[in-house]
Protein backbone atom coordinates (compact mmCIF):
# COMPACT_ATOMS: atom_id res chain seq x y z
CA UNK A 1 0.00 0.00 0.00
CA UNK A 2 0.96 3.61 -1.09
CA UNK A 3 2.49 5.76 1.72
CA UNK A 4 0.12 8.49 2.44
CA UNK A 5 0.81 11.40 1.03
CA UNK A 6 -2.87 12.99 2.00
CA UNK A 7 -6.04 11.90 3.88
CA UNK A 8 -9.45 12.31 2.33
CA UNK A 9 -12.13 12.01 4.75
CA UNK A 10 -16.01 11.30 4.03
CA UNK A 11 -18.38 12.55 6.31
CA UNK A 12 -21.75 10.56 7.45
CA UNK A 13 -20.94 7.37 8.31
CA UNK A 14 -17.14 8.04 8.47
CA UNK A 15 -16.52 11.02 10.57
CA UNK A 16 -20.18 11.07 12.40
CA UNK A 17 -22.56 8.96 13.33
CA UNK A 18 -25.55 11.02 11.54
CA UNK A 19 -27.03 6.76 10.77
CA UNK A 20 -30.58 7.26 13.04
CA UNK A 21 -30.88 11.05 11.44
CA UNK A 22 -30.97 9.89 8.10
CA UNK A 23 -33.00 7.10 8.51
CA UNK A 24 -35.69 8.98 10.50
CA UNK A 25 -35.34 11.67 7.72
CA UNK A 26 -35.56 9.50 4.60
CA UNK A 27 -38.59 7.10 6.76
CA UNK A 28 -40.56 10.88 7.35
CA UNK A 29 -40.11 11.99 3.77
CA UNK A 30 -41.56 8.72 2.12
CA UNK A 31 -44.23 8.66 5.38
CA UNK A 32 -45.63 12.31 4.06
CA UNK A 33 -45.25 11.87 0.50
CA UNK A 34 -45.77 7.88 -0.45
CA UNK A 35 -47.89 6.88 2.42
CA UNK A 36 -45.36 4.30 3.82
CA UNK A 37 -41.94 4.69 5.69
CA UNK A 38 -38.90 3.05 4.00
CA UNK A 39 -37.23 0.34 5.92
CA UNK A 40 -33.76 0.74 7.22
CA UNK A 41 -32.40 -1.79 5.13
CA UNK A 42 -33.53 0.08 1.66
CA UNK A 43 -32.07 3.16 3.22
CA UNK A 44 -28.56 2.34 4.35
CA UNK A 45 -27.41 1.40 0.86
CA UNK A 46 -28.46 5.16 -0.40
CA UNK A 47 -26.28 6.83 1.90
CA UNK A 48 -23.11 7.99 0.48
CA UNK A 49 -24.55 9.23 -3.11
CA UNK A 50 -27.04 12.29 -3.38
CA UNK A 51 -29.92 12.10 -1.47
CA UNK A 52 -31.80 14.04 -4.40
CA UNK A 53 -30.78 10.85 -6.74
CA UNK A 54 -32.02 8.11 -4.30
CA UNK A 55 -35.06 10.13 -3.43
CA UNK A 56 -35.65 10.26 -7.31
CA UNK A 57 -35.39 6.50 -7.49
CA UNK A 58 -38.10 5.63 -5.47
CA UNK A 59 -40.40 8.72 -6.33
CA UNK A 60 -39.12 9.88 -10.15
CA UNK A 61 -40.61 13.29 -10.28
CA UNK A 62 -40.90 14.29 -6.83
CA UNK A 63 -37.00 14.29 -5.51
CA UNK A 64 -37.29 18.14 -4.47
CA UNK A 65 -40.51 17.68 -2.64
CA UNK A 66 -39.41 15.15 -0.93
CA UNK A 67 -36.07 16.64 -0.16
CA UNK A 68 -37.69 19.41 1.03
CA UNK A 69 -39.52 17.52 3.51
CA UNK A 70 -36.37 15.60 4.50
CA UNK A 71 -34.08 18.78 5.24
CA UNK A 72 -37.11 20.23 7.55
CA UNK A 73 -36.93 17.12 9.74
CA UNK A 74 -33.46 16.82 9.36
CA UNK A 75 -32.36 20.51 9.86
CA UNK A 76 -34.53 20.18 13.26
CA UNK A 77 -33.39 17.02 14.76
CA UNK A 78 -29.89 17.11 13.68
CA UNK A 79 -28.14 17.76 17.53
CA UNK A 80 -30.55 15.23 18.95
CA UNK A 81 -29.38 12.75 16.79
CA UNK A 82 -25.82 13.56 15.59
CA UNK A 83 -22.44 12.50 17.35
CA UNK A 84 -18.72 12.26 16.31
CA UNK A 85 -17.74 8.91 16.31
CA UNK A 86 -15.38 7.74 19.47
CA UNK A 87 -11.86 8.16 18.41
CA UNK A 88 -12.67 10.62 15.42
CA UNK A 89 -11.22 13.70 16.55
CA UNK A 90 -7.94 12.42 17.88
CA UNK A 91 -7.60 10.67 14.64
CA UNK A 92 -7.49 14.29 12.96
CA UNK A 93 -5.25 15.92 15.86
CA UNK A 94 -3.05 12.65 15.54
CA UNK A 95 -2.91 12.85 11.29
CA UNK A 96 -2.42 16.34 11.62
CA UNK A 97 0.43 16.30 14.03
CA UNK A 98 2.25 13.72 11.67
CA UNK A 99 1.86 16.64 8.58
CA UNK A 100 -0.19 14.40 6.27
CA UNK A 101 -2.70 17.28 4.99
CA UNK A 102 -6.19 16.64 5.11
CA UNK A 103 -10.04 17.43 3.66
CA UNK A 104 -13.33 16.38 3.60
CA UNK A 105 -15.06 15.34 0.58
CA UNK A 106 -18.86 14.38 0.97
CA UNK A 107 -22.02 14.12 -1.42
CA UNK A 108 -24.09 16.69 1.59
CA UNK A 109 -25.01 19.86 0.02
CA UNK A 110 -23.54 23.30 1.95
CA UNK A 111 -27.01 23.55 4.24
CA UNK A 112 -26.88 20.09 5.46
CA UNK A 113 -23.36 20.17 6.77
CA UNK A 114 -23.71 23.34 7.86
CA UNK A 115 -24.72 21.90 11.48
CA UNK A 116 -22.05 18.79 12.14
CA UNK A 117 -19.49 21.86 11.03
CA UNK A 118 -20.88 24.00 13.50
CA UNK A 119 -21.56 21.61 15.99
CA UNK A 120 -18.02 20.04 16.21
CA UNK A 121 -15.78 22.30 13.70
CA UNK A 122 -14.83 19.17 11.64
CA UNK A 123 -14.09 21.65 8.91
CA UNK A 124 -11.36 23.79 11.24
CA UNK A 125 -7.59 22.71 9.32
CA UNK A 126 -8.77 21.29 7.15
CA UNK A 127 -7.23 22.10 3.55
CA UNK A 128 -10.47 21.61 1.39
CA UNK A 129 -14.06 20.57 1.59
CA UNK A 130 -15.74 19.21 -1.54
CA UNK A 131 -19.34 19.36 -1.20
CA UNK A 132 -22.11 18.48 -3.82
CA UNK A 133 -22.61 22.06 -4.97
CA UNK A 134 -18.92 21.84 -5.78
CA UNK A 135 -18.94 19.28 -8.72
CA UNK A 136 -21.55 17.98 -11.34
CA UNK A 137 -20.86 14.23 -11.18
CA UNK A 138 -20.68 12.40 -7.73
CA UNK A 139 -19.61 9.51 -5.51
CA UNK A 140 -19.23 6.66 -6.80
CA UNK A 141 -17.75 8.41 -9.92
CA UNK A 142 -14.38 10.29 -8.71
CA UNK A 143 -14.40 13.50 -9.59
CA UNK A 144 -15.03 15.01 -5.69
CA UNK A 145 -12.08 13.15 -4.32
CA UNK A 146 -10.29 14.00 -7.95
CA UNK A 147 -11.22 17.92 -7.24
CA UNK A 148 -10.12 18.05 -3.59
CA UNK A 149 -6.29 16.50 -5.01
CA UNK A 150 -6.14 19.18 -7.19
CA UNK A 151 -7.28 21.78 -4.57
CA UNK A 152 -4.59 20.36 -2.13
CA UNK A 153 -2.00 20.05 -5.02
CA UNK A 154 -1.34 16.27 -4.90
CA UNK A 155 -1.18 13.66 -7.13
CA UNK A 156 -4.60 11.52 -6.65
CA UNK A 157 -1.90 8.39 -6.71
CA UNK A 158 -0.85 9.74 -3.03
CA UNK A 159 -3.89 10.42 -1.73
CA UNK A 160 -6.05 7.66 0.64
CA UNK A 161 -10.12 8.15 1.21
CA UNK A 162 -11.75 6.81 4.18
CA UNK A 163 -15.15 5.91 3.52
CA UNK A 164 -17.92 3.69 5.02
CA UNK A 165 -19.75 3.13 2.10
CA UNK A 166 -19.41 0.78 -1.06
CA UNK A 167 -19.89 4.04 -2.83
CA UNK A 168 -16.75 5.87 -1.44
CA UNK A 169 -14.23 2.75 -2.13
CA UNK A 170 -15.39 2.48 -5.70
CA UNK A 171 -15.20 6.25 -6.17
CA UNK A 172 -11.26 5.98 -4.57
CA UNK A 173 -10.76 3.20 -6.61
CA UNK A 174 -12.03 5.19 -10.10
CA UNK A 175 -9.57 7.97 -8.66
CA UNK A 176 -6.78 6.06 -8.52
CA UNK A 177 -6.59 6.71 -5.00
CA UNK A 178 -6.14 4.15 -1.84
CA UNK A 179 -9.53 3.22 -0.47
CA UNK A 180 -9.96 2.83 3.52
CA UNK A 181 -13.02 1.09 4.87
CA UNK A 182 -14.18 2.71 7.71
CA UNK A 183 -15.93 -0.45 9.53
CA UNK A 184 -17.53 1.41 12.21
CA UNK A 185 -20.18 2.89 9.89
CA UNK A 186 -23.35 1.04 9.00
CA UNK A 187 -21.79 -1.09 6.04
CA UNK A 188 -21.18 -4.26 7.14
CA UNK A 189 -17.07 -5.23 6.50
CA UNK A 190 -17.76 -7.83 4.19
CA UNK A 191 -19.52 -5.19 2.26
CA UNK A 192 -16.15 -3.57 2.18
CA UNK A 193 -13.37 -5.67 1.86
CA UNK A 194 -13.38 -6.47 -1.77
CA UNK A 195 -13.22 -2.81 -3.01
CA UNK A 196 -11.17 -0.98 0.03
CA UNK A 197 -7.05 -1.49 -0.21
CA UNK A 198 -7.35 -1.76 3.82
CA UNK A 199 -10.08 -1.38 6.31
CA UNK A 200 -9.65 0.15 9.37
CA UNK A 201 -11.96 -0.97 12.98
CA UNK A 202 -11.62 2.12 14.81
CA UNK A 203 -10.09 5.55 14.06
CA UNK A 204 -6.99 4.64 15.75
CA UNK A 205 -6.01 1.58 13.35
CA UNK A 206 -6.37 4.87 10.33
CA UNK A 207 -3.55 6.27 12.10
CA UNK A 208 -1.80 2.70 12.45
CA UNK A 209 -1.75 1.83 8.92
CA UNK A 210 -0.66 5.56 8.22
CA UNK A 211 2.42 5.32 10.37
CA UNK A 212 3.16 1.88 9.00
CA UNK A 213 3.37 3.04 5.69
CA UNK A 214 5.80 5.89 6.17
CA UNK A 215 8.38 4.20 7.15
Amino acid sequence: MLPCGALLLDLDGTLIDSIELIVRSFQHATAVHLGREWAREEIVPTIGRPLLDALEEIAPGRGQELLGTYREYNLARHDEYVSVYPGVLTMIAEVRARGVPMGIVTSKARVSVAPAFRAFGLDVGMQTVVLLEDTTRHKPHPEPLLLAAERMSVDPADCWYLGDSTHDLQAARAAGMTGIGAAWGPYPRVALAPLAHAIAATPGEVVMLIDTTQD
